[in-house]
């Protein structure tokens, strides 16, 4: 079946993606722009490595594919906008060799990518929410939640094809090890940065 990969993928990280989406609580009616700020630099000091990551073991034939989906230029934006810097020097970064999963085979590349490609899709919810609590301007502020907006329909299926396209079977185990580790990768790079954040904020009150 042509998408049996994505199939699995979805089965398979349900646990994990409902565990993240109930730590990060995206869709709470209290936020504050402090704690929009740390989350922001929380997916900057993991999105930005990662996307380094993919770039370096991608194959060149699909490095067209994945340039267009690169989102650490839109966290950077939306940090600089918020605060009035340059945000990248001072957040924190994931480490490829520690904090990110192995993306040594295609497998391991396209199931990494899911997760990441995955959340453009609730990021059409997430996004006018932020803004709307936030009081942010269209774009302003939340444009990595925004992501590829009217586009993201399109995007994903564009993704799950080549996903489906370029990834052999015979590495499906490898797509769904790697899907899983990014999950929970993120999850646990996101909660310490938080957890860093919260006690910075309380020793400086």
């Amino acid at each position: 079946m042509q998408h049996e990969l994505l199939s699995r993928l979805k089965k398979e990280t349900a646990a994990c993606h409902t565990r993240l989406e109930r730590a990060l609580d995206l869709m709470r009616d209290d936020w504050q722009r402090d704690e929009y700020v740390a989350l922001l630099e929380c997916f900057l000091g993991y999105v930005a490595p990662w996307e380094q990551a993919v770039s370096a073991h991608m194959p060149a034939h699909l490095r067209g594919f994945f340039e267009p989906r690169r989102k650490a230029a839109l966290i950077a934006a939306d940090l600089e906008m918020l605060t009035g810097r340059t945000p990248r020097a001072a957040v924190r970064m994931a480490d490829a060799a520690t904090d990110l999963p192995a993306l040594d085979s295609l497998g391991r590349l396209f199931g990494s990518m899911y997760v990441m490609e995955g959340s453009t899709l609730g990021g059409r919810f997430i996004s006018p929410h932020v803004a709307h609590c936030l009081g942010f301007g269209h774009g302003r502020g939340h444009a990595y939640f925004e992501g590829y907006g009217e586009r993201t329909g399109s995007m994903w299926n564009a993704f799950r094809e080549t996903a489906a396209a370029t990834v052999p079977a015979a590495e499906y185990d490898d797509a769904a090890a790697a899907a899983i580790a990014t999950f929970e990768g993120l999850h646990a790079w996101i909660e310490t940065g938080l957890a860093e954040a919260r006690a910075m904020s309380g020793a400086a009150a």
